[in-house]
């Protein structure tokens, strides 16, 4: 049995970014929605996120989603893509759920459907994602969506983190080579 999706992911736009930023009531009623405390997880984001919508990059398919909780109807967190597909076909996720709403598989299941959306776009053959370099929350969700780690990398403001993947799945299943 398939678990019924809890979260409804969101296109942030500028308005959406705008009120995030200016106005968190504003926020709430154009997303019918209340809207949880520390809901941004980076809320440093907003601001490049609004410079870049107001460049023209508005309901932009390879930028930010707002994951909006059904029931009760609550803003808990966003996530979204890093820019589009490059040449060889990956993309990047990143994500951010309340800290009042964490561990509820809500980042689960935020992630799995922002790579479920990327898996259907026939150019993107893999999709990664970055965490700190040491177990976290963030890894066990990566993990559970079954992204695996490939590097070990130096981030000039995080310092070590890991990069992982997962390929697109193949249609016809395992090889027999």
């Amino acid at each position: 049995m398939t678990a019924v999706p809890r979260l409804i992911l969101v296109q942030a736009t500028y308005e959406l970014i705008d009120a995030a930023i200016d106005d968190p009531v504003r926020l709430g009623q154009l997303l019918r929605a209340e809207v949880a405390d520390d809901w941004p997880g980076f809320p440093e984001s907003l601001s490049g996120l609004r410079n870049a919508y107001s460049a023209g990059r508005d309901g932009y398919a390879w930028g930010t989603v707002l994951f909006v909780l059904e029931e009760p109807r609550t803003l808990v967190g966003m996530g979204g893509y890093k820019g589009d597909p490059t040449p060889e076909g990956v993309v990047e996720i990143g994500y951010a759920i309340a800290p009042a709403f964490q561990g509820r598989g809500l980042a689960t299941e935020g992630a799995g459907q922002l790579i479920r959306q990327a898996f259907a776009d026939p150019r993107v053959r893999a999709v990664d994602a970055h965490t700190l370099a040491a177990a976290n929350p963030s890894t066990r969700v990566l993990e559970k969506l079954g992204l695996q780690r490939i590097a070990e990398k130096h981030d000039p403001d995080d310092g070590p983190i890991w990069q992982w993947r997962i390929q697109r799945p193949s249609p016809a299943g395992p090889s027999s080579a």
